[in-house]
C-alpha cells in the first residue's frame, strides 16, 4: 500500500479514538451506503474497482453498477462479481444515453442512506466508506468528501492530489463555481437531498459540476472536504475528466446549464455574480476554441481577428502558456530523477 494509503488508514484509526461511533441501520432491508458506478466500456480497471468496494471496512453497502451499453466484457464481468455477492446489482442498456442517463437510473434504485460515486476506472481506500460516514453523522454533515489522489493510467502514484488539503475545508456554491475542480470529488450525500434531484441527462461533460451546484444551492449547503485521500482517480488520456480538448458541443452544453440554473434559482448577489464570472469564462473558452481551430489551420490573422473581437480569449491564452510551462517543469524533474540529479 502506497505512503499516503497507509496515512488514511491510520486516520481512520486516529478518529476512532474521537468521533462519535457509527450509528448502525436496523432495517436489514436498507444498507447505509449505495455506491454508484457509471460503466462504459470499463474491461480494463472496472475488476479493480468493485474489489475496492467489497474491501471496505463497512460491510453495510449495495453496489450499483449502471451500464451503458458496453461493447467490451466489463458487463460479464460485473455479472461474476454480483453472481457471487448479492450486494452488487447490475443495470443494462440497449443503446448508449451517456452517464447522467445511466446514473439515474442506479439513482432511481438506490436504496442507501447515503449515496457516493465510484467511476469504474478508480478505486476505494480501505476504511474509505467507514470514514466518510463517521465524519458526516459525528458532525451532523449532509455531503462530505475527501481529498482525491492522483494516479497515472498505469495506477502508479503523480505526487498530487486534487486540492492538496492540510485540514478540512468547507465549500458553497459560490466556492464551487470559482474553483469548478471541486466537482472532480467523490461526495457522500445524505440520500433526503438527493430528493427530486437527478443528473441532466442533455449534458455528457460537466455533469458532476452541474448537480453539486443545483444540490448545493437547493439546500443552501455545504460540502465537508477532509485532507485524507480515500479516493484515488485515474487520470488517462480517454476519460471524459481529463479531457482538455475544448469541444463546442460540451461548452455550449455547460452555458445552457449555466444559464439555466440562473433562470431556474433565487440567486443571492454573491452566486449571481459568480455565474455571470463563469458564462464568461466559458464564452472565452468557446472563442478560443476557434483561435486554436484558426491556428492548426494556419490561418493567423483570422486566429488574431479572434482574440482582438474577444478580448477575453487572452485569459485562456495565459492559462494555456502556464500549462505548458507546467508540464514542462514536470517533464524536466522526472528526468532529473531518472538520472539521479
Amino acid at each position: 500500500m502506497a505512503g499516503e494509503d497507509l496515512s488514511f488508514a491510520r486516520s481512520v484509526e486516529d478518529r476512532a479514538q474521537t468521533d462519535k461511533p457509527v450509528t448502525r441501520i436496523t432495517d436489514a432491508a436498507a444498507p447505509s451506503v449505495t455506491v454508484v458506478m457509471a460503466n462504459f466500456n470499463g474491461e480494463r480497471w472496472i475488476g479493480e474497482a468493485i474489489q475496492s468496494v467489497q474491501r471496505q471496512s463497512l460491510e453495510d453497502w449495495e453496489l450499483i453498477v449502471a451500464d451503458d451499453a458496453s461493447t467490451d466484457a466489463s458487463v460479464e464481468i460485473v455479472r461474476a462479481f454480483a453472481d457471487n455477492d448479492s450486494r452488487i446489482k447490475l443495470l443494462t442498456a440497449s443503446f448508449n444515453a451517456g452517464p447522467s442517463t445511466v446514473r439515474n437510473r442506479a439513482l432511481e434504485c438506490a436504496r442507501g442512506h447515503w449515496i457516493t460515486f465510484l467511476d469504474s476506472d478508480d478505486v476505494l481506500a480501505e476504511g474509505r466508506l467507514e470514514s466518510l460516514l463517521q465524519r458526516a453523522e459525528s458532525f451532523g454533515a449532509g455531503i462530505v468528501a475527501d481529498d482525491l489522489l492522483i494516479v497515472d493510467e498505469e495506477g502508479s502514484l503523480t505526487g498530487h492530489s486534487l486540492l492538496g488539503l492540510e485540514s478540512f475545508k468547507t465549500f458553497d456554491a459560490v466556492s464551487l463555481i470559482k474553483a469548478p475542480r471541486l466537482a472532480y470529488l467523490k461526495p457522500m450525500i445524505n440520500a433526503e437531498l438527493l430528493a427530486g434531484l437527478r443528473y441532466e441527462e442533455r449534458l455528457r461533460s460537466g455533469e458532476d459540476f452541474d448537480i453539486l451546484l443545483r444540490l448545493l444551492a437547493k439546500h443552501d449547503a455545504r460540502i465537508i472536504v477532509y485532507p485524507a485521500m480515500g479516493y484515488r482517480y485515474r487520470r488517462r488520456g480517454g476519460s471524459l475528466s481529463s479531457d482538455k480538448s475544448a469541444d463546442r458541443q460540451t461548452l455550449r452544453g455547460m452555458l445552457d446549464a449555466n444559464a439555466r440554473f440562473r433562470a431556474s434559482h433565487t440567486l443571492s448577489a454573491s452566486l449571481a455574480a459568480a455565474c455571470a464570472r463563469r458564462h464568461r469564462s466559458l464564452k472565452a473558452s468557446l472563442h478560443w476554441v476557434d483561435v486554436t481551430e484558426a491556428i492548426r489551420e494556419k490561418r493567423f490573422v483570422t486566429a488574431v481577428r479572434h482574440v482582438i473581437d474577444h478580448p477575453g480569449v487572452l485569459s485562456c491564452v495565459v492559462q494555456f502558456f502556464n500549462k505548458r510551462l507546467s508540464l514542462l517543469i514536470s517533464r524536466s524533474k522526472r528526468r532529473a530523477r531518472t538520472f539521479g540529479l
